[in-house]
């Protein structure tokens, strides 16, 4: 967080350890703690019987929108990103990206048919058998996603540099 000052009183702030050891920042003259804040993302798995969509990125995900919810947000990406339309829309798990500062709402869907138009977003977007090692990297957020919610996926480092090269 780059707040050096706080928006109530504008006196500089200092850093407070809380309770459960965290260092936040913290103005004194009011006695407000102010949290760093992660922004909420969406990351969905979209598949079609036995294959699931995966781009270059790993899988469909994008910021949501204010006024928007979690659901919304995760069919107009995937609407904005490949051209389809989704159903069966379901909450998977939360994943936190800490360096990237992102609350990631998991969700799996399944796509209510396989005809891809991918957006200029994407350079590459197909449907991989979930039977065979998938391109992703095995520790990430899109490949714990999948693991999630296809128990007996495999992500691959080795598929991930093959499905990049072919770009």
């Amino acid at each position: 967080m780059k707040k050096k000052y706080c928006c109530f009183c504008g006196k500089k702030l200092t850093f407070k350890t809380l309770s459960d050891g965290s260092k936040e920042k913290y103005c004194a003259q009011c006695d407000h703690v102010f949290f760093k804040t992660p922004y909420p993302a969406v990351i969905v798995a979209v598949a079609t019987d036995d294959k699931v969509l995966v781009n270059e990125r790993g899988l469909i995900a994008g910021y949501i929108r204010q006024g928007e919810t979690a659901e919304q947000a995760a069919s107009r990406e995937t609407r904005e990103e490949v051209g389809l339309e989704i159903s069966e829309l379901t909450f998977v798990n939360t994943y936190s990206a800490k360096k990237r500062n992102l609350l990631m709402i998991g969700y799996k869907a399944k796509a209510k048919d396989a005809h891809i138009k991918k957006s200029g977003e994407l350079q590459k977007a197909v449907w991989c058998d979930l039977n065979k090692p998938l391109p992703l990297r095995p520790r990430s957020i899109a490949a714990k996603l999948v693991r999630h919610s296809f128990p007996g996926a495999k992500a691959s480092s080795v598929a991930k540099a093959r499905f990049i090269a072919q770009m």
